[in-house]
């Protein structure tokens, strides 16, 4: 991921895996991966600063529908990301750039654990997210879960991130 300017460190010499990701850290991903194309329309959540590192990508996400602010006028940048918000917005990036996320369709999620916790708009995503291979769960005691509400590390993305390109990119 650092390689292909996809993550970048927190500084010029640390990575911070342990961090948990945030909301504009997930979407300056997505951004980078698809070139940094400049937005066409004005950011539109309220509580993203104009100088904000995260602007431009926010921006360009919200134009494209890969994510939802909080609210329709908060976005929360700055905070960290859930495991369902990062899959339905990776979701949402595959439905963007055309690559096939039929293989959630069949999926069945029911025998992890946690699956009531699993928001309702999340489902298709998770669904998606385990049939092609990018998430098999995580063990605890009763057996695999998802996590949904959990929060995402900096490791674990730069992981699904390089799961997701050589699961998808790599194919088209």
């Amino acid at each position: 991921c650092y390689e292909n300017n996809i993550f970048k460190g927190v500084t010029d010499t640390m990575f911070m895996p342990n961090n948990t990701i945030t909301r504009g850290q997930m979407v300056t991903v997505l951004w980078r991966m698809n070139g940094s194309p400049e937005p066409k329309n004005a950011n539109p959540f309220g509580d993203v600063a104009a100088t904000s590192p995260f602007v431009k990508a926010i921006a360009w996400a919200a134009e494209n529908k890969l994510t939802n602010g909080i609210t329709e006028t908060t976005f929360a940048p700055a905070q960290a990301i859930s495991r369902q918000q990062f899959l339905t917005i990776l979701y949402r990036y595959a439905q963007f750039m055309g690559y096939d996320v039929s293989v959630g369709e069949d999926t069945n999620i029911l025998s992890f654990e946690d699956v009531g916790e699993v928001g309702e708009y999340a489902i298709p995503a998770m669904q998606w997210a385990c049939g092609s291979g990018l998430v098999a769960g995580v063990a605890q005691e009763g057996g695999l879960a998802l996590v949904p509400k959990g929060t995402t590390t900096r490791a674990q993305a730069a992981t699904l991130m390089m799961r997701f390109q050589s699961i998808f990119v790599k194919n088209t």
